[in-house]
């Protein structure tokens, strides 16, 4: 099945390991540019961009924190530089501390509110006006299932990345006569290399119908498609990944 995403330049944030790696190697086995970005895994994201150039496509790192409207605007003047626009957007990056609401210092909630929810803005606000001169593109966020369910020890997070879900919605009305998805995907746990001891494993399994966590290969696919111009009357929507974790609209 032909995506329709050769040559297209496409922004991969937290894209050094884990899952941003998956998705944008991914992206590079169907032809498109990627726009590496990493915030501190440099020797991370070097591996990643050797692992890109193996498919023959254009990728350049750019290094940045979300939380910073200006060092967005320098990534998008560094992708300019060497890919040109960018054409969609897979925003990956994240921070969260794990701990009770009541734990936290005044204010040590901060970062977590700036890289989850302001990231997203100031991506948007970046990217999207190239999108909407050229009348066409692609922003997917990526979040956790416990901005829509909730998580104790991930309070902060889920808030933020809650927020960001409304956002998206609200965004993909108002860029939607432009030619323009906007997309949240909402993932279960993803195993990422994660030590469980045998009893915390068997409780998390418990609660997934298909009986393991999931993969990042269980991820990419799904991306694929909303990158693909198989998606372009889909936006607005939360897509979940989470191998039925959580069966909520």
């Amino acid at each position: 099945m032909e995506l329709n995403i050769k040559s297209k330049n496409v922004l991969v944030t937290g894209a050094a390991k884990g899952i941003g790696r998956g998705i944008a190697l991914a992206a590079a086995s169907e032809g498109a540019n990627i726009a590496l970005h990493y915030q501190t895994s440099e020797k991370e994201a070097l591996e990643t961009k050797r692992l890109i150039e193996q498919h023959g496509v254009k990728v350049v790192m750019v290094k940045g924190d979300l939380s910073s409207l200006e060092e967005v605007q320098e990534m998008k003047a560094s992708i300019g530089r060497e890919l040109g626009s960018v054409d969609a957007i897979v925003n990956n990056a994240g921070w969260a501390q794990f701990k009770p609401f009541f734990q936290y210092e005044p204010g040590e909630w901060q970062r977590e509110v700036d890289i989850c929810f302001h990231g997203v803005l100031h991506l948007a606000y970046t990217f999207i006006p190239d999108m909407i001169n050229k009348n066409n593109g692609k922003f997917i966020n990526i979040v956790g299932d416990s901005a829509r369910t909730g998580d104790r020890n991930l309070i902060v997070s889920a808030a933020a990345r809650g927020g960001t879900i409304s956002f998206i919605k609200s965004l993909s009305q108002e860029v939607g006569r432009n030619n323009i998805q906007c997309n949240t995907v909402s993932l279960g746990l993803i195993d990422q290399g994660q030590t469980y001891d045998q009893a915390t494993f068997a409780k998390i399994i418990k609660q997934y119908p298909l009986k393991r966590l999931g993969k990042v290969d269980d991820i990419t696919g799904c991306i694929l498609l909303l990158l693909s111009s198989w998606s372009d009357w889909i936006t607005g929507q939360v897509v979940s990944i989470n191998g039925g974790q959580s069966m909520i609209n």
